[in-house]
């Protein structure tokens, strides 16, 4: 027999990635998870995006900081020396990843390490590159970070608002432009802890999943608003992108929008060499005003 082992963290992606790159290699599906883990229940947020039963995947206890508890907690278990596993050492603890991978060298077993917004698998033992062809959806996406959603129907005819009408057209322009099916990009999204009823703060305008990475993308008509000067107008919603943002993981691309014209005034060359380093200080990938809309093709 022969098992597929994720390390479970907070961020699941990578398992979910190698999971599904993996299918018809692997029999079953092994977590190693830590006592926090378990307790937060991470692991059924993997097991409801892989479509199966809750609590149905084997889950090992482990210890996350200490490796000679990790290894002897492994070493209860009655693995059969004929078996074969297939570890993907990417999440979890240092302690973690070297504990199981001195057990399970044990067998017959072959190591593989995700990197970081690479969409490759790298066999930790040949050093070899495998393609990582997979690609997930914005569902299966939100579902590994734990959030339940709504999102609005993107029909002009059901529009009215101009701020409305602005989003439709940006979430047209980039489904045409990326080349984007329905279950890669939404628009009005609304999220929802998995725990909760109550309807989470964030609302993003536009989101889309594009090679494994999350996009959010905030659509202003205009940067004026009453009692607010244009300049600080546009930092809180740097700021609040940001902050939404911390929920999708560690690899986010915000985006913002809008119609306003980046011109002399309160758009001097100081204020835009202080707003792009305000920009890469809290990750924002890119401001698109009139002048970038205009151009036939939407840098992303």
């Amino acid at each position: 027999m022969t098992h597929l082992v994720s390390l479970i963290s907070d961020h699941l992606l990578p398992n979910y990635l190698f999971i599904k790159e993996m299918e018809g290699k692997y029999d079953d599906l092994l977590f190693v998870t830590t006592e926090k883990m378990h307790i937060a229940d991470i692991g059924a947020r993997l097991e409801k995006a892989l479509g199966v039963e809750k609590g149905s995947i084997r889950r090992i206890i482990v210890s996350e900081e200490d490796l000679n508890k990790t290894v002897g907690k492994l070493e209860s278990i009655p693995f059969a020396d004929d078996e074969r596993f297939i570890v993907n050492l990417t999440c979890g603890t240092k302690i973690m990843s070297i504990g199981v991978y001195n057990f399970f060298s044990r067998f017959e077993s072959s190591f593989y390490y995700i990197p970081i917004g690479k969409n490759k698998i790298e066999n930790v033992g040949t050093s070899e590159d495998i393609p990582l062809n997979y690609r997930v959806n914005l569902h299966e996406y939100l579902t590994l970070y734990g959030l339940r959603y709504t999102n609005d129907i993107t029909d002009k005819k059901l529009v009215e608002s101009e701020g409305a009408k602005f989003e439709v057209d940006i979430y047209n322009r980039l489904k045409n432009e990326l080349k984007l099916q329905n279950d890669f990009i939404f628009r009005g999204v609304k999220l929802f802890r998995e725990d909760s009823e109550k309807m989470n703060d964030n609302e993003i305008d536009v989101m889309w999943a594009m090679d494994n990475q999350i996009y959010v993308g905030e659509c202003k008509v205009s940067l004026s608003r009453p009692m607010t000067t244009v300049p600080e107008y546009l930092d809180q919603i740097m700021y609040k992108l940001a902050a939404i943002s911390k929920d999708f993981g560690l690899r986010v691309n915000p985006y913002i929008f809008t119609k306003h014209y980046f011109t002399r005034g309160a758009f001097n060359e100081k204020r835009m060499s202080a707003i792009q380093k305000r920009m890469k200080i809290l990750g924002i990938k890119g401001l698109l005003g009139c002048k970038e809309l205009n151009k036939s093709k939407l840098k992303i």
